[in-house]
């Protein structure tokens, strides 16, 4: 017999705060996370481009001993911090017997680059000694296993690099994993550091920047007429899933169930994406359908919205074509204008937030929307986070290479009890 996935705890480290209850907070009142780069040399970047959304005031030693943290790359730092608050806020503790089928899922797209192996190329260059853990902490793979240690999982693990749409990869193939039985407990998510001189020059030279002569605040900017491109940013967001009735008997928080999920690609170019919104559509569909629900049924959708000219209108497009006549009455919102694009942990990012906005009934608003863009035409909540009943909600996502993901998560039950009515996924 299938099992119902839900979602018990959420853990985030952005750039609008750490922990859930500092990124909600400053989500709904629609404060921006971007401004001046720290973490990097800036100098080369020409200076309308000098736009970072960075974690400020992380400390790695609040979340692992000092002489893990010291080897730790900043991406396996990230995802620790999350895990064990999503591990806290859902009441979790391994027991001996869930710790041997504990699945450990942590998707990347730049993993351990921009801060563990540039730095060490640069040090070999100069004819410096490697630092012996180099190879252990750059890859994928490292932030997965970190957090498996942290937290005494000794049960499967994965490592999605699936770009963009990564974080939705790691949290759906896991509900997966749950829904059959093979995980009775899944910690998932993703977590991303791209802040490099030269990491950060990479996107510059693909022309996907933004290039803004305002307040850097107001540089990230979706589905705005005077979009110009995205914001990088850096960050962490893990969810614990697990059986809704195992949830329900230990009583835990249940935040959401994981109703359904679909991925497509695109196959037809690495950097050009399908303005006509097929592929986003065809997704969505698909989600919606594995769901067992119709377009009607869908209260809110958490939009990729990275703020690049293109993606946008192919996202407003996809919208189009999945919902028709309805796509204009669906309230959307991107939380990249406050946090930036931070890649593989965005989605993950997204999915903490549409558990909190079905928590509360309020969608986040897509700050710094103030020119209409005719392209971009439906509600994407500008600027004021609105209250809204949210009862399922799509999250979307999409990647370089033409990768789309979308999830759909229903609130809990409101009497308490659990429901088998739908088909679990």
């Amino acid at each position: 017999m299938k099992r119902q996935p839900v979602i018990t705890g959420l853990g985030i480290v952005s750039p609008i705060g750490i922990g859930v209850d500092k990124f909600w907070e400053a989500a709904l009142a629609g404060r921006s996370g971007i401004g001046r780069p720290t973490l990097f040399d800036g100098s080369k970047l020409p200076a309308n481009s000098r736009l970072a959304g960075e974690v400020r005031d992380f400390n790695p030693r609040l979340w692992m001993t000092a002489q893990t943290a010291k080897v730790a790359g900043r991406f396996s730092q990230f995802a620790v911090a999350a895990a064990k608050m999503a591990m806290h806020d859902s009441r979790m503790s391994l027991t001996p017997d869930t710790a041997e089928h504990c699945m450990v899922s942590v998707g990347s797209s730049m993993s351990g680059l921009a801060d563990v192996e540039q730095p060490a190329f640069r040090s070999f260059l100069q004819g410096e000694d490697m630092r012996p853990w180099t190879v252990l902490e750059y890859p994928a793979h490292a932030a997965t296993s970190h957090v498996a240690i942290e937290i005494g999982s000794r049960g499967r693990t994965a490592s999605p690099a699936t770009a963009c749409v990564a974080g939705i990869d790691a949290i759906a193939t896991s509900a997966e994993s749950v829904a059959r039985g093979q995980a009775p407990v899944v910690v998932a998510g993703a977590s991303e550091t791209p802040f490099s001189p030269a990491c950060v020059e990479a996107f510059r030279a693909l022309g996907a920047l933004a290039t803004w002569p305002g307040r850097p605040e107001e540089a990230s900017r979706p589905f705005d007429k005077l979009r110009s491109g995205l914001v990088l940013g850096e960050g962490a967001a893990i969810v614990v899933i697990e059986d809704e009735a195992a949830a329900h008997d230990r009583g835990a928080p249940i935040y959401a169930r994981i109703l359904g999920f679909a991925s497509v690609t695109e196959g037809a170019h690495m950097r050009n994406v399908d303005v006509t919104g097929e592929p986003a559509a065809r997704v969505m569909a698909m989600a919606i359908s594995d769901a067992g629900l119709t377009c009607r049924d869908i209260d809110y959708i958490s939009a990729h919205g990275n703020s690049l000219v293109d993606y946008d209108i192919s996202e407003t497009a996809g919208i189009k074509l999945a919902f028709q006549e309805r796509a204009w009455s669906v309230p959307i919102s991107s939380i990249k204008s406050m946090c930036g694009q931070a890649m593989a942990a965005s989605g993950a990012m997204q999915v903490v937030a549409s558990c909190l906005a079905i928590r509360d009934s309020i969608a986040p608003p897509t700050i710094n929307y103030s020119v209409r863009d005719p392209a971009c035409d439906l509600d994407y909540v500008p600027n004021v986070a609105r209250r809204v009943r949210i009862r399922n909600v799509l999250v979307h996502a999409q990647s370089i290479g033409g990768s789309h993901a979308a999830l759909i998560s229903e609130s809990r039950p409101r009497s308490g009890a659990v429901s088998r009515s739908r088909r679990p996924h």
